[in-house]
């Protein structure tokens, strides 16, 4: 039997972590200014120093994208208007879209991987389906779209 492994020690794991707070405090209260949104999470979240730059870099990509982000989103989960799809899958979705567009050296398997564990600590029951689905979908119309530059090749 394997044992689980904890990811929540992990410094990326836990500055993905914070962008989805930051996510989530940008869309609730509409905050656009990402040195506010940084000093919000930090009150109430400790990343390690080494994963600050990721989730600065994360975070910024984020929010940078999110418009083409939802674009993607709406046009693979089917069915699905954006405004239906909860907030926070929506969240962990637009990071995963930043993620696999702007982070060439995580691969798509960390990527999907990383946002199910999200989905599973935040979203609903039905969340690591759909995130896992969306995602799967969005990755492969990216590449199809040739906007994927992954150095691993995957």
């Amino acid at each position: 039997m394997e044992k689980a492994i904890d990811k929540s020690r992990y410094p990326r794991h836990l500055a993905r972590k914070a962008v989805l707070q930051a996510m989530y405090e940008h869309l609730l209260n509409d905050e656009n200014d990402i040195e506010i949104l940084i000093k919000d999470v930090l009150e109430f979240t400790e990343i390690p120093k080494s994963s600050m730059d990721f989730f600065r870099n994360l975070l910024e990509s984020a929010l940078d994208r999110r418009e083409f982000a939802d674009s993607i989103i709406e046009s693979v989960a089917e069915n699905w208007a954006l405004e239906r799809i909860d907030i926070i899958d929506r969240s962990i979705l637009r990071i995963g879209i930043a993620e696999f567009l702007d982070f060439p050296t995580i691969s798509q398997k960390v990527t999907i991987d990383e946002a199910v564990e999200l989905a599973k600590e935040f979203g609903s029951k039905d969340s690591t389906k759909f995130v896992n689905g969306v995602l799967d979908a969005a990755f492969r119309r990216l590449t199809d779209m040739k906007l994927i530059k992954k150095e691993d090749g995957q």
